[in-house]
């Protein structure tokens, strides 16, 4: 603007060519100047971008991979990684603004003192016809960050969809619901692109007030200096005057733009709240358990799900000796999975307390008493990658060689050695390639490969032949841990040495297979149906 006022109210009229050249070379060195500023600034932001999102990844992932079980319940996988996402977004949308805003205010109080400089009056004026453009800007916001929210939760829904539809392609063959499938997809997406087709709408209107505002206001400012008797601009002044004032205006009609989009933050972050604001399942602060002994004390415990729902667990007491083999038997719902859930750890108890080698489970590091745990829960899922990767997984201490090892003790190793590529054979996610028995054995063999003092399993033999059976028993009693089985078969637990009963909670008998089948009690009764 001030090159400008110059150039027309002192070059063209005096001829003056050698000042004309001098206001060239120091615009071309600003130009240059504002070129290097730029790139200095292009090469900060890609550094200091990349180490924030390697840092906030980090972040993120270290706080899903430590937050409580009962917290995966309440979200699909499609929609956790959305909103896990959802915090990389934010970084971006707010770096980005924060440097946008801060480099576009700096120029903006340059460009506003210029116009105060030549003219108060017509400065005045020109704030107030920004402050009612960027008015403007804000309610169309406020409008448009109601249809965001709505655009990211059926986002969110659509993806945790979309992967549930991806897992359950064989199912959708078998019952050729492929049509069903897709219309429910078509059903969420639709109302989708309706309520982002409404935002849009709202933003194409939003654009073209800027257009015309920008055209509009410079009439005013020309009006009102047409109009002025006392106006004491020289043209070359007004020139500069204008000049600053439409640079003014552009830089603020595209700031609120930018600030506008900080609107869709507050949407993001209220899909990554949950995430944020569970407290960890780990503390740093607990002690390590060290090597536990095998023993196991569980004193009454209750639980629920939910506050105002029933008891699962009802006062629960049970002593458990290194080396022991235990059986937990009992009708469906009756507690058995949960109470293997609470003794992991993975719920949080309404009261009782559960001790590992005379060490209460709540105030030790669970992650390090787990990694002397061998378990397999119910419905138990693979890895996508090699059979090794499977029973080894990443711990750095474990050789091929521990992977054979624990494959022959699940009765596996003679089933890889006839796959194409042995040990190294990769498994498709879902593991559609193994049998259930040959999926339950790599399960197993993961399980028991870090040879464990205490070993959960909850029916992970319920697919294995009776020989197959007596191999994985046969190589869990050399292991001499304490075992604590879940099974329906009785064949699984008639060698338990005690066996316990649960019914609704409660636990209703104990003893060994013998002396409960000459009581006639519930274990029983369950033992004659499946004998019948």
């Amino acid at each position: 603007p001030v090159a400008t006022g110059i150039v027309f109210d002192t070059v063209i009229p005096g001829g003056e060519k050698a000042q004309l050249l001098h206001v060239a070379f120091f615009l071309v060195a600003g130009a240059v100047a504002a070129m290097i500023f730029q790139l200095t600034r292009s090469f900060a932001m890609q550094r200091i971008m990349g180490k924030m999102d390697g840092s906030i990844q980090a972040a993120v992932w270290d706080r899903l991979l430590s937050l409580p079980v009962p917290f995966f319940r309440d979200y699909t996988s499609g929609e956790l990684a959305m909103r896990a996402m959802a915090i990389a977004q934010i970084r971006m949308i707010v770096s980005e603004t924060t440097v946008t805003t801060i480099l576009t205010c700096i120029f903006s109080c340059f460009n506003l003192i210029l116009l105060f400089y030549y003219d108060a009056k017509l400065a005045a004026m020109a704030v107030v016809l920004l402050a009612g453009a960027m008015a403007v800007t804000y309610f169309a916001g406020r409008m448009m960050i109601r249809y965001e929210r709505q655009v990211i939760d059926i986002s969110n829904k659509i993806s945790g969809l979309v992967l549930q539809f991806f897992g359950g392609v064989a199912k959708f063959r078998v019952a050729g619901a492929e049509s069903r499938a897709f219309y429910q997809w078509s059903r969420e997406f639709s109302g989708q692109r309706k309520i982002a087709f409404n935002k849009q709408i709202i933003a194409c209107w939003l654009e073209t007030f800027n257009s015309v505002f920008q055209v509009a206001a410079s009439m005013v400012i020309f009006h009102a200096v047409a109009a002025s008797a006392s106006t004491t601009l020289a043209p070359g002044q007004f020139i500069a005057f204008n000049t600053a004032f439409t640079t003014l205006l552009i830089a603020m009609l595209v700031l609120s733009q930018m600030l506008m989009g900080m609107n869709t933050v507050i949407p993001l972050l209220e899909r990554a709240r949950p995430i944020l604001e569970t407290m960890p399942e780990y503390d740093e602060a607990k002690v390590d358990p060290g090597k536990l002994s095998g023993s196991i004390e569980v004193s009454h415990l209750h639980f629920r799900y939910k506050e105002d729902g029933p008891l699962i667990l009802n006062d629960v007491s049970l002593h458990i000796k290194d080396g022991e083999y235990i059986g937990l038997v009992g009708s469906s719902g009756s507690g058995k999975s949960t109470l293997f859930r609470v003794m992991l750890g993975f719920e949080k108890l309404e009261s009782g307390r559960i001790y590992y080698s005379g060490h209460d489970i709540e105030k030790v590091d669970i992650r390090a008493l787990r990694r002397q745990l061998g378990v397999v829960l119910q419905n138990g899922k693979l890895l996508s990658g090699d059979i090794l990767t499977n029973i080894v997984g990443s711990n750095p201490n474990l050789t091929i060689g521990d992977a054979w090892e624990a494959a022959k003790m699940a009765g596996l190793d003679k089933d890889i050695k006839d796959m194409p590529m042995g040990m190294h054979t990769v498994i498709s996610e879902g593991a559609a390639t193994l049998s259930g028995g040959q999926r339950q054995r790599l399960l197993i063999a993961r399980a028991i490969v870090n040879r464990p003092k205490i070993i959960y399993f909850d029916e992970a033999t319920s697919a294995l032949d009776n020989k197959t059976q007596a191999i994985v028993s046969q190589s869990l009693d050399g292991l001499k841990a304490t075992r604590v089985v879940i099974a329906h078969r009785l064949s699984t637990v008639i060698n338990c040495d005690r066996i316990i009963v649960l019914d609704k909670g409660r636990i209703i008998e104990e003893g060994s297979y013998q002396a409960l089948m000459k009581t006639g009690g519930v274990f029983a009764e369950l033992a004659k149906r499946q004998l019948a």
